[in-house]
């Protein structure tokens, strides 16, 4: 049986992680996308050694399959969730400072860029963040997107996953939130809407006096204000 030191002499060295510490947030993608939405998906040591490395499927194919056990030893860590860590609004990456704003709402640009990256890959955390956590002086903007954009994401899918992830917690929990707000005003506007047409045909109908039709409106209008008013304080 070859010893580890052998088969690095015959094949090359492998460099396989052996704690999520030593997981980038590029790679915790990768892994993410690999399993997708199916938790209990087999593990397949070639798939994962082809995410976790340098080597070619074909390149690992070629290993002496005594080399699994110290491989399968090493990637145990999988098994277990990264620690999360407390939701941070901030990070500091060489020196500097990046910060998700939580003093105003998104901007319709941050949003609609937000939105658009969501919907074609939920679990592109990198570029989610290159576009809302930013340095203090920096502002999303057109110039921001074609001359800073890229190289942020970049930075970011390089940093270790165990320092991205408060951060990734910090906004998943804020947009879940806003989303909910969102979801939940848009169902009381028309169930507001549909009571104020019942309102109109009651009074129509002459089962109301337009007296309790004022009243009743009035009452709608300062619900409706009210749940506006939670919704962008949010």
């Amino acid at each position: 049986m070859k010893t580890e030191k052998e088969i690095i002499k015959d094949f090359g060295e492998y460099i396989i992680p052996d704690k999520w510490e030593d997981i980038s947030l590029k790679t915790y993608q990768d892994i993410e996308a690999y399993y997708k939405d199916e938790p209990d998906k087999e593990f397949n040591v070639i798939d994962v050694l082809d995410i976790l490395t340098d080597k070619s499927k074909d390149e690992i194919n070629q290993l002496p399959a005594e080399f699994l056990n110290s491989i399968l030893t090493k990637l145990s860590f999988l098994a277990t969730e990264p620690e999360v860590g407390k939701p941070s609004n901030k990070i500091t990456i060489d020196g500097e400072e990046y910060a998700v704003n939580i003093q105003e709402k998104l901007k319709v640009g941050e949003y609609v860029a937000v939105d658009t990256i969501l919907k074609a890959d939920k679990r592109n955390y990198a570029a989610i963040l290159a576009i809302l956590c930013r340095k203090r002086d920096e502002t999303y903007d057109t110039k921001f997107e074609n001359e800073v954009l890229n190289e942020r994401i970049k930075l970011f899918e390089k940093q270790p996953v165990i320092k991205i992830l408060p951060i990734i917690n910090f906004f998943l929990n804020c947009w879940v939130i806003s989303e909910s707000l969102t979801r939940l005003y848009s169902k009381v506007e028309e169930a507001i809407d549909l009571t104020q047409k019942s309102i109109e045909t009651s009074v129509k109908n002459g089962e109301h006096t337009k007296l309790w039709s004022k009243w009743q409106t009035r009452k709608l209008k300062k619900l409706r204000k009210s749940i506006r008013s939670i919704l962008t304080t949010t």
